[in-house]
């Protein structure tokens, strides 16, 4: 499938933005970064980053993702409150572990908005990938994220993915940006999950 936003000129001017404002962040968030890592190492221990580092971008290219760990080891089949220690499960809840994801968004392997990359390979519980999502680069943050994020369903995040391409533009990103903040406090502060009980 051809992508018919790769001459646009918002295609252009999304990849400068991100250029221009990952330099900007890294320089001023480095020093987190460095305390994050160390605070994570001392808490966890090795390794450091995520094990399943590999996602598919931009034309199904793999790339390694940065991302630091924040899970125990080995707990997958565990619910996720039981996944993580009170301090780590607070750095995966704020996404400071998603900081170095910046360095991805540098090297063009990733945009600030944009589907959440998957694993390559994996196998979803419901829904079927649209090619549609690997004709945009993956994003820190995206429509999916500010609909719920971990708390809908795959096959509802496949379609916000089909639609955010749909509808490329700077009007919806904007929107995602303005939005991302309060989904941050949201999923932060457990606003999903009281809202189950």
């Amino acid at each position: 499938m051809k992508n018919k936003h790769i001459k646009s000129i918002y295609w252009y001017f999304k990849r400068f933005f991100d250029i221009i404002f990952s330099l900007i962040l890294i320089v001023l968030t480095f020093p987190i970064m460095i305390l994050v890592a160390i605070s994570l190492f001392i808490n966890l221990g090795k390794p450091l980053f995520n094990q399943r580092r590999y996602r598919e971008g931009l034309n199904k290219k793999k790339f390694l993702m940065y991302k630091l760990r924040t899970k125990l080891l080995d707990v997958d089949h565990l619910p996720r409150n039981q996944r993580y220690t009170k301090f780590s499960s607070f750095i995966d809840r704020s996404h400071l572990n998603e900081l170095p994801q910046l360095f991805n968004i540098l090297k063009g392997e990733m945009s600030f908005i944009g589907p959440r990359p998957f694993i390559p390979g994996e196998e979803l519980p419901e829904g079927k990938i649209s090619e549609k999502r690997y004709l945009v680069r993956p994003g820190l943050t995206g429509l999916a994220y500010i609909n719920g994020g971990l708390y809908i369903s795959y096959k509802d995040k496949l379609h916000y993915d089909e639609v955010y391409y749909d509808n490329f533009g700077i009007k919806q990103d904007i929107k995602i940006l303005l939005l991302t903040p309060r989904e941050m406090i949201r999923q932060g502060g457990n606003y999903y999950e009281k809202r189950l009980k």
